[in-house]
């Protein structure tokens, strides 16, 4: 986009390993956000084959915008991994 249109570059700030340890342990705690994680590595589709709401970018974008606020401008994508692997340890499923 050029900035004739207003658009500006974000650069993401890259979570730190010792955060990412921290935030894990914080979405074990939070029951509800845990068991939607666990669901959807299980299942990401409804019986009808619609995918399931929220998704688990979804879950974990909400959950670091309640701690950091809507303008934290972490990358999350290191700490989906991090839970999708704590996640798939806990259900037996390979990692």
């Amino acid at each position: 986009m050029s900035k004739a249109r207003g658009a500006s570059m974000v650069r993401a700030i890259f979570m730190t390993e010792e955060q990412i340890a921290e935030l894990v342990e914080k979405a074990r705690l939070d029951g509800e956000l845990w068991a939607v994680l666990k669901d959807r590595e299980l299942n990401q589709f409804s019986d009808d084959g619609s995918a399931k709401l929220p998704s688990i970018a979804m879950a974990v974008g909400d959950f670091v915008v309640g701690l950091y606020g809507a303008e934290h401008g972490y990358e999350i994508g290191s700490l989906i991994i991090a839970l999708r692997f704590h996640i798939r340890q806990e259900l037996g499923l390979p990692v």
